[in-house]
């Protein structure tokens, strides 16, 4: 990937609430990521099955980045880091990132028309979606439907403006989506004979929760083996601590660091 126009992506964004990063991953890493999902996918159906959610999660995984290191190399170094750290104007942090199968002509839950913050928080940037395409997304397969400007809306468009104002986020394997998590959006229909594949690292400021507790889920000791780029990127200089003896540390031993916000 050439480098990064970070003031052409942060005008788009904050106008359309939407902007695309062309030709970031490589062919091989891309195959390599949708051979891991294959091997992965039975676990997730069967923990879904055993949790009494199969019908409502299928193909939606999350959590991926967990067991596919296809993927952890994909935010080790993060092709996005300089952008990110503009956006939110200081440190980030990975707050998920899961799997999609848009499967043809069948349902997923994420093709109804929503966005992935649960509380409107207007200009405040507080987390951002990515969208990293594993095939092609046409109009044909299902590309993500956006409605530019939506961002700045609290309420829930109806779906007939939205489907009349929507534009279709189209690209190539390899491509990035980046979008306002305030952005009201709707995966399209999948009228083609393949699989659409789509990986959703989702990153927030460090104050918000996390989705899944990555430095728990990865091991403590973990961070001693990794870059430090990435050690920040999945959390573990904004721990919380659990016992009084954890909370009471000088300065550069605390959980949540001074750096965080």
């Amino acid at each position: 990937m050439t480098q990064i126009d970070i003031e052409k992506h942060e005008k788009e964004i904050t106008e359309k609430g939407w902007t695309a990063f062309r030709g970031v991953y490589s062919a091989e890493l891309i195959a390599k990521a949708c051979e891991e999902l294959d091997e992965i996918r039975p676990t997730y159906d069967e923990i879904h099955k055993e949790q009494g959610v199969y019908e409502e999660t299928k193909n939606a995984y999350h959590h991926t980045v967990v067991l596919s290191p296809a993927q952890l190399e994909m935010i080790n170094p993060n092709p996005l880091h300089g952008f990110l750290e503009n956006y939110f104007g200081g440190r980030y942090i990975l707050n998920t990132m899961g799997t999609s199968y848009v499967l043809p002509q069948t349902g997923i839950y994420t093709q109804r028309i929503h966005r992935d913050i649960r509380s409107f928080s207007g200009k405040e940037r507080l987390t951002v979606n990515t969208l990293i395409m594993l095939d092609d997304c046409t109009e044909e397969n299902g590309a993500t439907w956006m409605l530019e400007g939506s961002q700045y809306q609290d309420d829930k468009p109806d779906e007939d403006f939205f489907y009349k104002n929507s534009v279709r986020a189209t690209g190539k394997a390899g491509d990035i989506l980046v979008f306002d998590s305030n952005i009201w959006h709707a995966a399209g229909t999948n009228n083609s004979d393949k699989v659409r594949r789509i990986i959703t690292p989702f990153f927030s400021k460090p104050l918000m929760k996390q989705s899944l507790d990555y430095p728990r889920a990865f091991g403590y000791d973990f961070a001693n083996r990794i870059p430090d780029e990435l050690k920040q990127i999945l959390g573990y200089n904004a721990l919380t601590p659990v016992t009084l003896s954890e909370f009471y540390k000088p300065r550069e031993k605390r959980f949540y660091k001074a750096d965080q916000g």
